[in-house]
């Protein structure tokens, strides 16, 4: 009778996928400019020119790495520190990176691109995984990245601190 019942057990398992979905691009900091977001940063010609120039990226840095948000309140990605490192620890400024979140997570995240920034400004509570990809390879051929979490609880109008009192 178990034999029966483990195929339909492990069907049942694999039917929750997690699905990551492109939603623009952004760039690492210089030392003279901050990092930017956006629609469309990069061409297949500025992935190519900097992969002939020997570029790699060993190491994406994102931070905060937790941010608490209200809902309804507004996160833009160039708000962040975002930096990338190279094979000695060299900064590797205008990195190319992509940014994606979880499928299931995109219409509750708020999301307002243009060219210039993505902004995210959540409609509901829970925690929001955004990661963010390098577009140049490490030294190993493994693209590295890292992970923001937006926290999003309680309402912008609320106040935090104010306990509710019978």
């Amino acid at each position: 009778m178990l034999a029966w019942f483990a195929p339909v057990a492990a069907a049942q398992g694999s039917l929750f996928q997690i699905v990551w979905v492109v939603i623009g691009e952004a760039s690492s900091a210089t030392d003279q400019q901050p990092a930017k977001a956006g629609r469309q940063l990069f061409t297949a010609s500025d992935l190519v020119s900097a992969s002939l120039a020997d570029v790699t990226v060993e190491q994406v840095e994102v931070g905060p790495v937790i941010k608490q948000l209200a809902i309804g309140e507004r996160l833009c990605l160039t708000e962040m520190s975002i930096r990338t490192t190279g094979p000695g620890k060299e900064p590797v400024g205008g990195a190319p990176l992509s940014i994606s979140v979880r499928q299931d997570h995109k219409q509750r995240l708020g999301l307002k691109r243009s060219k210039r920034n993505i902004c995210l400004q959540p409609t509901e509570g829970g925690e929001y995984p955004v990661r963010l990809t390098s577009m140049l390879p490490a030294r190993d051929g493994t693209m590295r990245g890292a992970q923001v979490y937006i926290r999003v609880g309680g309402d912008k109008s609320t106040d935090a601190s104010a306990a509710d009192v019978p």
